[in-house]
């Protein structure tokens, strides 16, 4: 087996960022610091749409379509011995898209939610009272799956990397073994970075500043 690069450098960016962020998340939210925890939710918010857009743009394996396959292949998969792949395999491809459902519904209600005292989502007040609470209660409840589905993701990894491949190692790096090497077309870290920029930059002009009035 040969060491290969297969993740780019903004899958890697994306992945550790989303770590640290959720982690803030977490923790503004428990300690009502809410000024931090808008900045670090439309820093998230900015990083998923960008992740979103890679996943049609970008890297080879960071498309949708490299990972996400029929649920014949995933189902194939499970009886096979794990080894090294060269990107997500199918049944963690399955698990992206569970975790990105599942953040986007945690972000998307966030920008509906209050805590009816001082913090308040930047749309709160272009939908009823009803749908708001609606959307508050859902943001609380989408937070422990949320949780669940990182638990599972961790469980998976640290049993891939018993039996396979350090993908701790792997993500940090971006190379893994892999018994045959694969072509694979990697781009530039600069136009995800140069989007996620400029997204969170429309957020904090437009929504971020009224939290700091």
């Amino acid at each position: 087996m040969s060491k290969v690069t297969i993740w780019d450098n903004f899958t890697r960016i994306y992945h550790m960022s989303q770590l640290i962020l959720l982690a803030l998340l977490w923790y503004s939210g428990e300690q009502a610091d809410f000024e931090l925890h808008f900045t670090c939710g439309y820093l998230m918010l900015s990083l998923f749409i960008t992740r979103l857009v890679w996943g049609f743009i970008g890297s080879d394996n960071s498309r949708f379509v490299h990972f996400v396959k029929t649920p014949k292949t995933v189902l194939n998969s499970l009886k096979q011995k794990p080894s090294p792949t060269h990107g997500h395999s199918p049944v963690a491809g399955y698990m992206v898209v569970a975790l990105l459902l599942a953040l986007g519904a945690q972000l998307f209600t966030g920008l509906f939610a209050t805590d009816d005292v001082l913090a308040e989502g930047p749309l709160i007040y272009s939908v009823s009272d009803s749908f708001a609470e609606s959307m508050d209660s859902l943001h609380h409840e989408i937070f422990n799956i949320l949780l669940a589905l990182i638990a599972l993701h961790a469980l998976a990894g640290i049993v891939h990397s018993i039996k396979a491949d350090n993908v701790i190692k792997v993500i940090l790096t971006g190379k893994s073994s892999v018994h045959e090497p694969h072509s694979l077309n990697f781009k530039s870290v600069v136009v995800p970075l140069a989007i996620w920029a400029v997204l969170f930059g429309l957020m904090a002009y437009f929504w971020l500043a009224e939290v700091f009035i």
